[in-house]
């Protein structure tokens, strides 16, 4: 059993221990063993999704057979209006003989009389209980006879009254019947209808949109005779949510998923995913809705700490393949989203007048926000979410083109759901596989499109497509044979404890891990009490309390709203969080060294607790939520002023910085380190205290740039139409942007030397890679630790790149001081490629490629040449990355293979075509030649133009800066064609 115990349910695997112990005979332990344990083997089995053409074979099969007629009661119930448009499935008869049928927790059957009158008839009824089958009259047991209710008389007890006239009937609970007139009817393809749309929500009367009580956020109805067990999925991609308050605790809170991309190690991200994936599981979800992939546009966004990319579509691409593998493997499907150019929640259509319009070219699509969503499809995921926002004027949950990119571009082969309320149409023509939550007026924001007269009403095909592509789902991830509960009778799964101790281990681990050193001035830290005896921890952020929405779902409490360990909205976790108080003084005390507290923003309070002690620290924290963005990029309580006072009366001071995303740090310079983390969960106090006293290093990089000032971030746009002008220029990309922090930086407590030069070598004619880069790193100080190497790769003019691009990192081993270890990049056709939007697919590109290497974006340690197709000259000099990138002068050709066609089959867009076989040889060291005095001169006049042509740039930049737009387009993209714009 070892190979697969490190996926064993613990409980089954303490069931097979007991069941062997003590055994003395073999034939019994064999028995015993295949009684307890291959039962759970076959479940570890189920985990292993199908094959996608497996799955559609089986999905075939069983809408062949959804041939069964469902009862459509439609009408308004005041008590029940989710029951307006529900699909009744008969669940069997009662002991009078008539049938009962069932819809979400919903009942209609034939309650024969109570009174004995033989003038009497029998009533259907329509009650939130199931009737009471082992009685002969008056099931739903409220003690009311037909007498009182002469219109509800009915003589035929076989079925329930359908017709196309309204029909009225007692609806209610129990005493609280209330008389309505409803409509019955018979839907022949109700079955897959059912698939095709949420429910689990209802809208009391005067109130919002409400989830009902022990439903999860997202649900279908099961099909019993098929087999088909409800979707379960629940909010959200960095935890389970607490829909109730019952709930709080019982799950772990994670690190947001931005502070996962911080720890630029897709082991750790794959290692909490499982565990993320394991909670769901336990707590009877089926789906999760997540990861959220958005790559960052703009650096206020309300959601950015939600998303896994960061600033980079490589580094999401690496993460978000981590995740779904890592989800899916626990039997969890995973959804995407958003889906797509969601960059900010200013208007973003759901609870605003103006609906955002997201104008993007095909060029910027492919290349920056496409990669994330085509490396979620590479690894399997199983559904995508598509956005409030339009694309080109069409909402993205009816935009024909968006939706057939995933699909027929991308390979895609799971299904799409809409976001909660942001269908707008009957799209299943378009795309549009599932409506959710599936309740509302059919009016903006409102839902309700997917009924079953609408349904009825549109293209046959389309809707056996959609039906097809969720049960294929439903089949790959084998949810049908490990179904766990179906609301609403799940409250036992939503009670249950599935946070333990390695969960609470690993979520401290991984938050550690994304702590990134800003600045470490003399080498401050890690503290000890050989140097330190007393700290002072400063700021309201240090013991600020989570936020608690009241757990009940939209409509109670600022749902909005986040706290210091987790953003808001549909994303935001609470429960058992650790406070960097509790933590760093708990740490401090263990070391013996005293701590003095000041746990507000007052400035005098501070200043007397720093000049007490050895060393300050100050906590400033922000936070953000989803459906608004933030106004500004300042942390809360004017914690700028806090931080400036505190460090002109500590002899030294520490800033600790917990926030959603970018911030500004106007004081900076003046402290000697500084830390951020992107709000971290539970664990976030423990946290602080590992990497602050050097139980563990700091290893985290920045996923984003953190500007200079807020004019270095492209701002929240409030106009309807949101062009992406800016095109590729985001982030380290743009020349118009200043860094504080540059992405990909952090520092650590020890450092390290880049060898020269790097090692360039081909990859065979077999492999899939085209060039393996090869750097030797090693350990200069005096500490233990590993490093993250990266790789940004400059392309030839033909690709108009802004910058080089990030195309490669990896995590060392633990690296002891004065050792070194080698670390290798391949890189792939797709690396060595760009998007040509005039022809409509990937090009490799010809010519010269610089490979940079170093400790982020700004801090190149060595760079080699690479040729494709030979014809290079034999020195390149690199775009500026960082004031000490350099060109070596040798480099490695390759033959340029033919270029990727995007019109064949879906799925082969991502592979390459390999169609001539490539040459692989290295060249020799390139000799230098002396220049001569024309080549001084057509160099001199080269430098003269081009110092013209930047110094144009920074008027024009600057210019838009005061304007208040996002930079344009910059003069070597310009040249190229973006495409559709």
């Amino acid at each position: 059993f070892s190979p697969w115990a490190d996926q064993f349910d613990m409980q089954a695997t303490r069931r097979c221990s007991r069941a062997s112990r003590g055994l003395r005979m073999q034939a019994r332990l064999t028995a015993i063993v295949a009684h307890l344990c291959i039962p759970m083997l076959a479940r570890v089995q189920a985990f292993v999704p199908l094959s996608w053409e497996k799955a559609y074979d089986r999905a075939e099969q069983t809408l062949a057979r959804m041939d069964k007629p469902l009862l459509l009661v439609e009408g308004t119930c005041r008590r029940q209006s989710f029951v307006d448009g529900g699909l009744f499935q008969k669940h069997g008869t009662t002991q009078s003989g008539a049938p009962y049928f069932g819809f979400a927790g919903h009942f209609l059957y034939f309650d024969p009389h109570c009174d004995g009158d033989v003038r009497t008839q029998g009533r259907w009824v329509l009650a939130e209980s199931p009737p009471i089958l082992d009685r002969q009259s008056d099931l739903d047991a409220d003690g009311n006879c037909s007498l009182t209710d002469p219109y509800t008389e009915a003589g035929d007890a076989g079925g329930p009254p359908v017709g196309t006239e309204e029909w009225q009937m007692l609806c209610g609970d129990g005493k609280n019947l209330s008389s309505v007139n409803l409509t019955l009817r018979m839907v022949p393809q109700g079955e897959k209808l059912a698939l095709l749309r949420g429910v689990g929500w209802w809208h009391p009367e005067g109130g919002w949109y409400t989830l009902r009580k022990w439903w999860y956020i997202g649900n279908t109805l099961p099909i019993p005779r098929l087999g088909l067990p409800s979707l379960n999925i629940q909010d959200a991609a960095a935890g389970f949510r607490a829909t109730w308050p019952e709930v709080t605790g019982s799950a772990t809170v994670w690190p947001s998923l931005l502070a996962m991309a911080a720890t630029w190690d897709p082991a750790t991200v794959r290692d909490f995913a499982r565990a993320l994936g394991r909670e769901f599981k336990e707590k009877g979800a089926n789906g999760i809705l997540g990861p959220s992939v958005n790559v960052h546009r703009v650096a206020r966004n309300g959601r950015n700490f939600e998303y896994l990319s960061g600033e980079d579509p490589y580094l999401g691409s690496q993460l978000v393949k981590a995740y779904v593998q890592g989800v899916q493997s626990e039997g969890v499907f995973a959804v995407m989203k958003h889906w797509v150019f969601n960059q900010q929640e200013t208007n973003r259509g759901s609870e605003t007048p103006l609906d955002e319009d997201s104008v993007v070219d095909d060029k910027t699509a492919w290349e920056l926000y496409y990669p994330p969503f085509q490396a979620a499809i590479d690894a399997g995921v199983s559904a995508a979410m598509c956005a409030y926002n339009k694309v080109d004027g069409v909402y993205a949950c009816s935009n024909k083109k968006q939706l057939r990119i995933l699909r027929e571009q991308m390979g895609f082969k799971g299904f799409i759901q809409s976001d909660w309320w942001a269908t707008r149409s009957t799209s299943v023509a378009m795309g549009l596989d599932q409506e959710m939550p599936g309740i509302g007026s059919g009016e903006k924001s409102h839902g309700a499109f997917f009924t079953a007269n609408s349904l009825e009403a549109a293209n046959q095909t389309a809707v056996d497509e959609a039906a097809k592509r969720i049960l294929a789902v439903i089949y790959r991830m084998n949810l049908s044979s490990d179904a766990q509960c179906t609301p609403p009778r799940c409250k036992a799964w939503f009670l249950k404890k599935v946070s333990s101790p390695a969960h609470v281990a690993l979520a401290r681990s991984a938050a550690a891990k994304s702590v990134v050193l800003l600045k470490n001035e003399g080498a401050m830290l890690p503290l000890s009490n050989r140097s330190v005896s007393t700290i002072a921890i400063i700021g309201a952020a240090a013991d600020s309390p989570s936020f608690d929405p009241n757990g009940q779902g939209q409509g109670y409490g600022d749902w909005a709203t986040g706290d210091y360990y987790s953003g808001g909205g549909s994303g935001h976790m609470q429960g058992g969080e650790v406070t960097p108080l509790r933590g760093l003084k708990q740490r401090a005390e263990e070391l013996g060294i005293s701590v003095v507290a000041s746990t507000s923003n007052d400035v005098a309070e501070a200043v007397i607790a720093a000049k007490s002690a050895d060393v300050a620290i100050v906590v400033a924290a922000t936070t953000s939520g989803e459906s608004r963005d933030r106004p500004h990029l300042h942390l809360d309580g004017d914690a700028d002023a806090l931080i400036e006072a505190v460090q002109q009366a500590a002899p030294r001071t520490a800033v600790l910085v917990q926030a959603p995303g970018a911030v500004l740090m106007p004081w900076r310079s003046s402290v000697e380190s500084i830390l951020i983390m992107f709000l971290g969960g539970q664990e976030t106090g423990n946290a602080w205290s590992d990497i602050v006293f050097g139980d563990q290093v700091p290893t985290g990089r920045l996923p984003i740039m953190l500007p200079e000032t807020e004019g270095d971030s492209i701002p929240v746009e409030t106009e309807e139409m949101i062009t992406y002008s800016e095109g590729m220029n985001t982030s380290y990309r743009s020349d118009g942007f200043r860094a504080a922090y540059p992405f990909g930086h952090g520092l650590t407590y020890t450092t390290f030397e880049y060898s020269s030069p790097i090692n360039v070598s081909m990859c065979g004619q077999t492999e899939a890679c085209k060039f393996r880069v090869h750097v030797n790193v090693k350990n200069t100080g005096n500490r233990t630790a590993p490093t993250i190497v990266q790789l940004y790769l400059q392309s030839p003019a033909e690709a108009c790149h802004p910058k080089p691009l990030l195309k490669g990192f990896q995590k060392t081993a633990d690296v002891e001081p004065n050792a070194t270890e080698e670390v290798a990049f391949e890189l792939m056709e797709r690396d060595l490629s760009y998007y040509d939007a005039v022809g409509a697919r990937w090009v490799m590109a010809n010519g010269t490629f610089v490979a940079h290497v170093g400790e982020s974006s700004a801090d190149i340690r060595q760079a080699e040449n690479l040729c494709v197709d030979g014809d290079c000259p034999s020195e390149v000099t690199p775009t500026s990355v960082a004031d000490n990138s350099s060109a070596s002068n040798t480099s490695s050709t390759v033959s340029n293979s033919s270029a990727m066609s995007n019109s064949s089959a879906a799925g082969n867009a991502s592979a390459m075509s390999n169609a001539s076989a490539a040459s692989h040889h290295e060249q020799p060291e390139a000799h230098r030649t002396t220049s001569t005095s024309l080549d001084i001169a057509l160099l001199a006049l080269i430098l003269l133009l081009t110092l013209g042509v930047l110094a144009l740039a920074v008027v024009l930049v600057q210019r838009r800066r005061r304007s208040g737009k996002s930079p344009g387009i910059s003069s070597g993209q310009a040249a190229c064609s973006n495409g559709h714009v």
